[in-house]
């Protein structure tokens, strides 16, 4: 993950006692943040971030020949030695995609980060919450899909971008 020099400008503290997190209306403005309900794989993904204008490579890896390959994006960012992988699972519904989102972060545990739309979870790399929350904000991914966050033994959405009911 590139190193988070300036995390605090993309969001704000809501909630009772600060804990949770809002991105500022800036991050975001020009995004169309309605909920998505097309059927989405891994294309749809690479499309959003070329936009961007990230150079992305795609790979496709068998774990285990009994479930469908794994596929990984590598993002290409300023400031980063390597490309940053991101996992992409394609679910048959977007409620399967939340959980699944929320199942893996709660599996993996503090650091880890990743975002969902429609029946598209993500799921980024471990860093710092600085390092996801920049990184998610600065690609803008927090304006596509719906950023969450491994909080100890919960999971935290983070509002003000892309949101679905």
């Amino acid at each position: 993950m590139p190193r988070a020099e300036h995390w605090e400008q993309y969001v704000q503290p809501v909630g009772e006692g600060g804990r949770g997190l809002a991105l500022r209306a800036a991050v975001c403005e020009g995004f169309d943040l309605r909920p998505d309900y097309a059927t989405l794989d891994e294309a749809s993904l690479v499309r959003f971030l070329e936009q961007q204008r990230y150079a992305v490579q795609v790979q496709h890896q068998q774990v285990d020949p009994k479930q469908p390959p794994l596929t990984f994006l590598f993002v290409s960012i300023p400031g980063a030695s390597q490309p940053v992988p991101l996992r992409v699972a394609i679910l048959p519904s977007a409620d399967e995609s939340a959980r699944a989102l929320y199942d893996a972060l709660l599996q993996r545990g503090a650091g880890v980060w990743g975002f969902h739309r429609s029946n598209l979870s993500v799921l980024g790399p471990a860093g710092s919450r600085a390092e996801d929350i920049e990184f998610a904000a600065k690609t803008k991914l927090a304006c596509w899909g719906t950023l969450t966050l491994a909080d100890g033994d919960d999971v935290l959405a983070v509002g003000g971008g892309y949101a679905e009911p």
